[in-house]
């Protein structure tokens, strides 16, 4: 669980890494958000308070 799932969207893209970065869609940070959720669920046996 780390950042990999955004680094393999923005390996998706024609963006040349330079400064901005690209805005990320509401979906990735969703997708994002939930897998750090999950591991943190697992890693204590609680909810996290958001």
């Amino acid at each position: 669980f780390d950042k990999q799932y955004i680094r393999d969207w923005l390996e998706t893209l024609d963006w040349d890494k330079t400064d901005p970065g690209p805005e990320i869609p509401p979906e990735i940070v969703k997708k994002t958000l939930e897998k750090y959720i999950e591991i943190f669920v697992r890693l204590t046996g609680k909810d996290p308070v958001l």
